[in-house]
C-alpha cells in the first residue's frame, strides 16, 4: 500500500485544518456547557478517589504513624460524601445538555 503524501500542496496541514473547522463551526454555549461539566465530573470522581485513599490512610495508619493522626485526615472522610453526589448531578446534567443539543440538530 502507498504512503500517503507529503506534499503540502496536495493536502493542508493538520494545524490549518483545526483552525478552519474552528471557523467553520462557532463554539455555542451548549458546547461551553457541556466542556465544563465533562471536567466537573472527572475533577470530582478525582476528588472522590483522593478522599477514600486518604480515608483508608487515615484508618490504617492513625495508630502507628503520628502524621496520619492529626484532626486534619478525619476531615477526608467527608471527601467522597460531597464530591461523589456532586459528580454524579454533573454527570446527570451533561447528559441531558448532550441528548438535548442531538435532538436539536436532528431536526
Amino acid at each position: 500500500m502507498p504512503k500517503a503524501s507529503r506534499n503540502p500542496t496536495q493536502r493542508p496541514r493538520s494545524r490549518e485544518r483545526s483552525e478552519a473547522q474552528r471557523s467553520i463551526e462557532p463554539r455555542t454555549g451548549r458546547d461551553v456547557a457541556e466542556r465544563i461539566l465533562s471536567i466537573g465530573v472527572v475533577a470530582f470522581v478525582a476528588i472522590a478517589v483522593l478522599g477514600f485513599a486518604a480515608t483508608m490512610l487515615h484508618i490504617g495508619l492513625r495508630d502507628t504513624v503520628p502524621l496520619f493522626a492529626s484532626v486534619a485526615w478525619q476531615y477526608a472522610y467527608w471527601l467522597p460524601l460531597l464530591a461523589l453526589p456532586a459528580a454524579i448531578v454533573c454527570l446527570v446534567a451533561l447528559v441531558l445538555v448532550s441528548a438535548a443539543g442531538k435532538a436539536r440538530r436532528r431536526r
